[in-house]
């Protein structure tokens, strides 16, 4: 697969000063984000992780090693680390974002890790992957609340979403932290108050996987908190990837000379 295939553009920026990754939850495609591309400041350009098995990837056959996939990622991502960069990753997401970072051949500006407790803390829940199809979906739909009536009541829909969802499961429920150094990047764990999968104690402990600060922010709502307070988390993003004072400084210096 090309980085185009990983990696969707969709709306480049030749003047950006920066670029965001966004890494959907399990069984999402790029699309979840896409309300981010179009909202982005004009300074910022948002690249929208791809898995295979879903969207315009949907003839593939999705990956079921989340470390695989992370590693395709930091590969494929690699191109475009030529401008300051954040990595935001939510729930699953979240942990691919992490292990995909920790692959990368330069730093990010942020991690945000949002709706997941942090890679070396997972919280176990009894495996569903394996389960027939019907369980299965019900197990998904009890736990995340993640599929709208819409799609949940459109049975082609849900046969379309059920490899991807299913692989993505499986990747989550056999993956295994390794310990290792942490990040030097600064990290901002982001959670819903009412989110019963992921305790806002838990998402503190972020903060052990970074030698940068950890910032925690919880805000009201549920697993995907993100929808409702998206303009909230765009301007944290926002704030992380525009240069600190120090920063415009050294390049005003560096322009001079």
């Amino acid at each position: 697969m090309s980085a185009a295939s990983w990696i969707k553009r969709p709306r480049p920026r030749p003047d950006a000063r920066a670029r965001l990754f966004c890494v959907p939850h399990a069984g999402a495609g790029p699309s979840y984000f896409a309300r981010w591309v179009a909202e982005a400041p004009p300074d910022i350009e948002v690249c929208l992780v791809h898995l295979p098995g879903r969207e315009a990837r949907l003839s593939e056959l999705p990956l079921d090693d989340l470390t695989a996939i992370a590693g395709r990622v930091a590969e494929e991502a690699g191109p475009l680390l030529d401008l300051p960069f954040a990595f935001l990753g939510h729930s699953m997401g979240a942990v691919i974002a992490y292990e995909a970072v920790y692959r990368l051949p330069a730093e990010p500006r942020r991690l945000f890790a949002s709706a997941s407790p942090p890679p070396h803390r997972l919280i176990e829940e009894p495996a569903i992957s394996h389960l027939p199809d019907a369980d299965f979906l019900a197990e998904v739909r009890r736990a995340y609340e993640g599929i709208p009536d819409a799609i949940w009541n459109d049975a082609q829909m849900m046969r379309v979403m059920l490899p991807s969802m299913r692989a993505d499961f499986a990747a989550y429920e056999t993956y295994t932290w390794t310990e290792r150094p942490p990040l030097n990047c600064p990290i901002t764990a982001l959670g819903g108050s009412d989110d019963a999968l992921v305790p806002a104690d838990s998402i503190a402990r972020w903060a052990e996987l970074t030698s940068g600060d950890c910032e925690t922010r919880i805000f009201d709502g549920g697993h995907f908190y993100l929808t409702a307070e998206r303009d909230v988390v765009q301007r944290l993003v926002a704030g992380a990837l525009r240069p600190t004072p120090e920063a415009r400084q050294a390049l005003s210096t560096g322009m001079e000379r």
